[in-house]
């Protein structure tokens, strides 16, 4: 039997993003971008606050997130086609949970991730490119 991919650790499962959802969110939420009806929009960002205040994963967070506030999109859009999203800016990732509702009454959660890099900019870089420095 051949060895499992260090990278995917096997068919359908992707290191990276086991890593990203298995993390924790540190720093402090920048950002609350959405589409979503203002009440469940409020509803998710306070799941969402709550979960992350009790340290739990991200992947823990988007669950609840889904369970607590988004099931209300399959209620209140019963027979109608909705997509919608709701995206996290935190100091240090940016999570994205879509919605998307069918008219037959079936809905599919989707998640995006990333992590931001914070890059010390060079403190001289300003000055050197000033086009007033050499007049």
């Amino acid at each position: 039997m051949a060895d499992h991919c260090a990278t995917t650790r096997g068919p359908g499962n992707n290191r990276a993003f086991e890593d990203a959802a298995n993390s924790r969110i540190s720093g402090e939420l920048q950002e609350v971008e959405s589409d979503l009806p203002e009440d469940i929009k409020e509803r998710a960002l306070s799941v969402f606050r709550a979960s992350i205040s009790d340290k739990c994963t991200i992947q823990q967070a988007i669950d609840k997130v889904q369970k607590e506030a988004l099931v209300e999109v399959e209620t209140r859009f019963k027979g109608q086609r909705f997509k919608g999203f709701i995206k996290f800016d935190y100091d240090t990732s940016v999570i994205t949970i879509n919605v998307n509702k069918f008219g037959n009454g079936n809905a599919q959660f989707s998640v995006g991730m990333g992590v931001k890099r914070m890059v010390c900019p060079d403190p001289f870089m300003g000055k050197l490119s000033d086009p007033n420095m050499h007049k």
